[in-house]
């Protein structure tokens, strides 16, 4: 079973040529990814914004669409932690299912990235309050 994933990323920088080489960058490494097929790159023009980052007044954006498929969930989640998409979608089937195992390593995988920013300082523990008090 294939797993159709539809994602979008974004570069913003102050040059345009810092734009187009880190998403060169990237998309190869996705590319590059063991257990994932690339079935479809568009990529965009890169072009000028007003304030695109709270630190840029102007700069440069640019965008690629990339359709992959993966064979498992696990990877799925792997991609999407490790690349950082602005979007992602699951493109099909549009049912499959994931064993005890399967969803078990998946939610681990965003236990552990979770944790790991934690670490690096930029998080801690996070809390949250049911809706009564």
């Amino acid at each position: 079973m294939a797993i159709e994933l539809w994602m979008v990323f974004e570069a913003v920088s102050n040059e345009q040529e810092k734009v187009e080489e880190a998403l060169d960058e990237h998309i190869e490494g996705l590319e590059s990814e063991e257990e994932v097929e690339i079935q479809e790159v568009n990529w965009e023009e890169a072009s000028k914004v007003k304030d695109p980052h709270p630190d840029l007044d102007e700069g440069f954006s640019k965008i690629v669409e990339v359709v992959l498929e993966t064979d498992s969930f696990n990877k799925a989640v792997e991609i999407t932690i490790n690349y950082g998409p602005t979007y992602v979608q699951i493109e099909g089937p549009e049912n499959f299912n994931l064993t005890l195992k399967d969803s078990q390593e998946a939610l681990q995988k965003v236990a552990d990235t979770m944790h790991n920013y934690a670490q690096m300082g930029a998080g801690g523990v996070l809390i949250s309050k049911s809706g009564e008090e």
